[in-house]
């Protein structure tokens, strides 16, 4: 896994969102997050996104991070939009400013989307130079099959 150093700037997110953690989500019977993914679609939530950016780019953004990996967060599924206001029926998020990790997916599929956050796990668990920030983390969705996961570090 060679992740690459990207500095990125703030965006705003406007999407649907929920709070959850990874012990919720590693159970089938709890899991929240693919149902959300389905009704993002399903309902095309992308419609009633104002000011969008660019709408064939989908984010999903992980933030307000309670702890580490271990605590609660929230996710946003979205665009990035021009909002400045919350839309009704919808949440909004910014991206942070910073440094980030980039690590890309191999392939465009669930399965390989979990593998690579296990592998992004394992690599913060290794003597690496860097330190995950649990600010904003974020994947990026550009087509279907291009797929980058973003992770913001000290």
């Amino acid at each position: 896994m060679n992740p690459v150093l990207e500095e990125v700037g703030e965006k705003t997110i406007a999407g649907m969102s929920l709070r959850t953690s990874n012990g919720r989500e590693s159970n089938p019977e709890t899991a929240t997050v693919p149902t959300m993914w389905k009704n993002f679609f399903e309902y095309n939530v992308m419609a009633a996104i104002p000011k969008q950016i660019n709408p064939l780019v989908v984010y999903g953004v992980y933030y307000n991070y309670e702890s580490d990996s271990t605590g609660d967060y929230d996710l946003l599924i979205g665009l990035q939009s021009g909002a400045t206001e919350k839309p009704a029926n919808l949440s909004l998020v910014e991206i942070k400013e910073g440094k980030y990790l980039v690590f890309k997916v191999p392939e465009a599929s669930p399965e390989s989307i979990k593998e690579t956050w296990a592998a992004i796990e394992g690599y913060f668990e290794t003597d690496t130079v860097y330190t995950r920030a649990f600010t904003t983390d974020f994947e990026v969705y550009r087509g279907k099959s291009d797929i980058s996961i973003y992770i913001a570090v000290k």
